[in-house]
């Protein structure tokens, strides 16, 4: 189990990762979008970031 959970985690760690790199092409090339349109998909991509590392880091750190 113990092993199961190390490769969930650093599954999510990189696919936190991804999203970051998502996000970034994301803002580059998002040339004629409306600026309230852009903005809130940026935050709540970065709120989804946050909380998937958040999730992989619990993942990693929990004992038992």
């Amino acid at each position: 189990m113990r092993i199961l959970r190390i490769a969930c985690g650093i599954a999510v760690l990189l696919t936190s990762l991804h999203l970051v790199h998502g996000l970034h092409h994301f803002l580059i090339h998002a040339d004629g979008m409306n600026r309230l349109a852009l903005w809130a998909g940026a935050s709540l991509g970065a709120i989804v970031i946050v909380l998937a590392f958040t999730g992989g880091i619990l993942l990693l750190s929990r004992r038992g």
